[in-house]
């Protein structure tokens, strides 16, 4: 592969759009709990913190690489997702406690969320290991 040359594949547009929508979901569509009354947090909320934090960092990952074009970068960029994805897994429930009732908000819908979007890119992030070491 010429140096210059943009490399574009369908790995890397589905794990920029895979990590922006985890990013922006989990501060919109499946972000934990709201406050209490009286103004004071749960621990899921924390969690969901936590997992912004992460998710930003999955986000930019995806984008250098999508923009970087040298195959073995790509792959060093796909193995640190891995890890990543598994530390999102983690985080809610297991890292960071959720609400003590099952049927809050942060067990029905953000753990599930979180769980699936991670293991997705797992899958992706292994996928793309294996399609950039080809190509290297």
């Amino acid at each position: 592969m010429k140096q210059g040359k943009r490399n574009f594949g369908a790995t890397d547009v589905l794990l920029l759009v895979l990590n922006a929508a985890f990013f922006i979901g989990i501060q919109s569509v499946f972000m934990p709990c709201e406050a209490r009354p009286d103004g004071t947090w749960m621990h899921c909320h924390w969690a969901g913190q936590a997992l912004t934090g992460v998710a930003a960092v999955l986000a930019v990952t995806a984008l250098l690489h999508l923009v970087i074009s040298r195959p073995q970068v790509k792959q060093g960029l796909s193995l640190a997702m891995i890890p990543l994805s598994v530390l999102a897994i983690l985080l809610p429930g297991h890292l960071i406690e959720l609400c003590m009732m099952e049927t809050m908000r942060c067990h029905t819908v953000m753990k599930p969320a979180v769980t699936a979007i991670s293991l997705l890119n797992i899958l992706l992030a292994a996928v793309d290991v294996y399609i950039q070491g080809k190509r290297g």
